[in-house]
């Protein structure tokens, strides 16, 4: 797949954000960019990790609002359902759990190849470690696109034993997401979403202490309620 580059133009749409904006957070390094020829260019692999790194780190909902956009996407409640959750993975080291993942999302029919996905998701896993700190890990391939899914859709894993995944904090990952998308927008929007979810106090011991797919269900709409109530 063809390196996606972008011009100032079109980052500003992508964010929905001025185009001023867009120029001042590159020339005072607060996004990654390149100047080729006294323009700036912008590699979307390269938003695409900033964002994550900020949105996963943010706990308020302003990212969120960065990356809406006119098109809706539905409710994590509704994008999950059993298929979509294994409380009691068995594998040990970070590939397996990566492979069990990919595997779920085929047999839910989200992605068009469990292979394919698995060598997307470790080569994003070799750049940069998708765990988050605190037990968390949200896995997702560097280049979301229709050829890899059907559907948009998150993939939940617990770990009860734990899996090393290079965690800043050096923790095991006990609680997975698997944020899968055809597209980018989509793509930012469920992480987004899932980075809200686990920025709610308690939501990491809820998930844990779930017995059944039906548990993790109720937990994702009572987060939805509250989110309601909040805004």
């Amino acid at each position: 797949m063809k390196t996606t580059i972008l011009t100032t133009k079109e980052v500003a749409e992508y964010l929905k954000l001025n185009e001023k904006t867009v120029l001042k957070m590159a020339q005072n390094k607060e996004i990654p960019a390149v100047k080729v020829a006294n323009q700036w260019r912008f590699y979307l692999s390269a938003i695409d990790e900033y964002l994550q790194d900020k949105i996963t780190r943010n706990t308020s909902h302003d990212f969120e609002r960065i990356v809406t956009t006119g098109n809706t996407i539905m409710p994590l409640s509704r994008l999950i359902d059993a298929l979509h959750i294994n409380l009691d993975l068995k594998v040990k080291d970070r590939n397996s759990v990566l492979r069990e993942l990919a595997d779920i999302s085929y047999s839910a029919g989200i992605t068009v190849s469990a292979e394919n996905l698995l060598i997307q998701l470790i080569k994003r896993e070799s750049m940069l470690s998708t765990a988050v700190g605190g037990g968390v890990a949200i896995p997702h391939s560097r280049n979301p696109n229709d050829e890899l899914f059907n559907n948009p859709g998150v993939i939940i894993g617990i770990s009860k034993e734990g899996v090393e995944f290079s965690a800043p904090d050096r923790e095991k990952v006990h609680l997975l997401f698997l944020v899968c998308a055809p597209d980018v927008v989509l793509h930012l929007k469920l992480l987004s979403k899932v980075a809200a979810l686990l920025n709610t106090r308690g939501t990491y011991e809820s998930f844990l202490g779930a017995n059944t797919p039906d548990d993790v269900i109720k937990i994702l709409l009572k987060h939805e309620r509250l989110d309601l109530v909040t805004r």
